[in-house]
């Protein structure tokens, strides 16, 4: 697209009025196979794009109208800035995109990369467990899987067993040798509220206090990097004994639940729809309030810190499910924007980032994991 000599502009006034646009700055290229791509990852949309495309961008760093692009630019229509409007590669004043890009412009702090891998994933495709198998067979017949694990026998020398120093009759190591994912449960089994109560706490109860050279910070059960704890947990109930089924979060500070919603969600569908969590009782939604750990951490990181967190929380959690009888399946296969809109999530930096369901194993049921 050739910038327009100006005396050469002609008016070309629209029923858009003050409409005005101006580049994304969620942009970043790349190349696939020899053709440029322009990837907005605040929208997850990828667009094929050319030099001249790019330069053209350049020239719309800030709003403007579109009667005024038009006459500024050979060859521009009002069609080709309506296309780039809905690839996103042009964002509309006062739009959605335009605020949530604003909103990320001033408040995420860890850059390019970390922001690519967060948003992009964001309400990601998954495969059904049946198709996901079949690619494995498929896969399995073209290359041998990796070894899943390194043995020290023939590597090194010399070799000493631990076996007989492992504390078998430890309950925490009984309880940890039990743990298993078990998807086929109990549909009509209610779980009880005091082992949902434990399961809480054991991931995210507060059992005491520090503080350091800003204020006093709280303690748990599982590691946070700078005690930020950035996670809250949401309840969805489906057959909780002592429970209406809806939602509700859970305060570590009270060690409580609060009534969110009446809506009963399928949760089936906060997992991108993978059937087996129909069989469940309840689940636990893990999401992370960025910003916690942001205030402390400009490094990106601390992103990483954030997802490891969730680890801790979950082994935790599953745990507590053990040691009652249940079983709590974990997965990061989420609907974030079906979790978004049930809870409320508003801001940006508000995320889900793990769901671990709860239910009553059903007898012979297989192991998953």
């Amino acid at each position: 697209m050739r910038r327009r000599d100006p005396s050469r502009r002609r008016s070309a006034a629209r029923r858009e009025g003050t409409r005005a646009l101006r580049a994304s700055r969620s942009i970043v290229l790349s190349w696939d196979e020899g053709e440029m791509l322009a990837c907005n990852y605040l929208t997850r949309q990828v667009t094929a794009c050319s030099v001249d495309l790019v330069e053209f961008l350049s020239h719309l760093q800030d709003w403007q109208r579109v009667d005024e692009i038009i006459a500024a630019f050979q060859g521009v229509t009002a069609d080709a800035l309506d296309a780039l409007v809905h690839a996103t590669l042009l964002i509309e004043r006062d739009s959605e995109e335009a605020r949530r890009e604003e909103e990320y412009l001033s408040s995420w702090n860890w850059g390019v990369p970390a922001a690519m891998l967060h948003f992009c994933l964001q309400d990601a495709d998954f495969l059904p467990l049946e198709a996901a198998e079949q690619l494995q067979e498929a896969k399995s017949a073209e290359v041998r899987s990796p070894g899943l694990h390194l043995p020290n026998e023939g590597r090194f020398h010399p070799v000493i067993s631990l076996k007989d120093d492992v504390q078998k009759n430890s309950a925490l190591t009984a309880v940890m040798e039990r743990r298993r994912t078990v998807r086929e449960c109990d549909a009509t089994a209610y779980v009880g509220q005091g082992s949902i109560a434990d399961c809480l706490y054991a991931g995210l109860g507060i059992t005491g206090w520090t503080s350091n050279c800003v204020g006093k910070l709280p303690l748990g059960m599982t590691p946070s990097g700078g005690a930020r704890n950035p996670f809250e947990a949401y309840l969805f109930v489906k057959r909780v004994e002592g429970l209406a089924p809806g939602i509700y979060h859970y305060s570590a500070l009270e060690h409580s639940i609060g009534r969110v919603g009446e809506t009963e969600c399928e949760l089936s569908d906060l997992v991108a729809g993978q059937d087996w969590a129909e069989t469940m009782s309840c689940a636990i939604v893990l999401c992370a309030s960025l910003e916690r750990t942001m205030w402390k951490y400009p490094d990106a990181n601390a992103y990483r810190v954030v997802m490891i967190e969730a680890g801790h929380i979950g082994q935790n959690i599953m745990l507590a499910a053990t040691a009652a009888g249940l079983t709590a399946c974990p997965t990061a296969a989420l609907s974030h924007s079906r979790i978004r809109d049930a809870i409320g999530l508003e801001r940006l930096t508000d995320t889900p980032v793990y769901a671990l369901t709860i239910g009553v194993p059903a007898k012979d049921a297989r192991l998953a994991a």
